[in-house]
């Protein structure tokens, strides 16, 4: 499968740094002009309110994005009414403004099961992807809703390995530490 909006990448076992380690990424861009995404399972060790009080005492996770433009907040969502949203798969959204988001916080909380706040993203220059791809970084597989909005963060990697099937559940069943058997 070739990487495109609405796929995901899946780093391998091993892959050296740290900003993604057994990370899964959702591919909101992927053109001429390089490629954008955003980590959907390092939630952070804090909530939205922890961080800005744009929204209000919203208590989602705030969840790290990627190593790129970290002081910038992004969502990943469930509503298509949003104004300023861009449509990713069937029932996920992504934007980065923040006064669209506000207008609807203001109506209700959203649980984290239909919205995802993100701290930066992850981005590669033209060519930098495939370059990665050539080299067995990532794992390319197709979205799903219920990836971007997993209840088990920590354990996302693992099933989205195991739901591919064949030797990629065998890489689901790997130690984090491979000197550890």
């Amino acid at each position: 499968m070739a990487p495109a909006p609405g796929t995901l990448l899946i780093a391998e076992p091993y892959l050296p740094d740290a900003n993604f380690f057994r990370a899964v990424i959702l591919l909101v861009e992927h053109n001429a002009g390089g490629s954008l995404g955003f980590v959907l399972n390092h939630p952070m060790p804090v909530q939205v309110k922890e961080v800005t009080d744009y929204f209000g005492e919203i208590p989602n996770t705030l969840y790290r994005g990627g190593p790129v433009e970290k002081n910038k907040l992004f969502v990943l969502h469930a509503i298509p009414q949003l104004p300023d949203s861009q449509k990713i798969i069937e029932g996920v959204y992504w934007s980065a403004d923040p006064r669209a988001l506000r207008a609807v916080l203001a109506t209700r909380d959203l649980p984290d099961t239909v919205i995802r706040f993100l701290a930066g993203y992850a981005g590669w220059a033209p060519g930098q992807l495939d370059y990665e791809l050539a080299r067995k970084a990532w794992i390319v597989a197709p979205a799903r809703a219920e990836y971007v909005f997993f209840p088990e963060p920590q354990k996302l990697w693992q099933q989205v390995l195991s739901d591919l099937g064949g030797k990629y559940a065998f890489l689901a069943t790997l130690p984090e530490d491979p000197t550890v058997n």
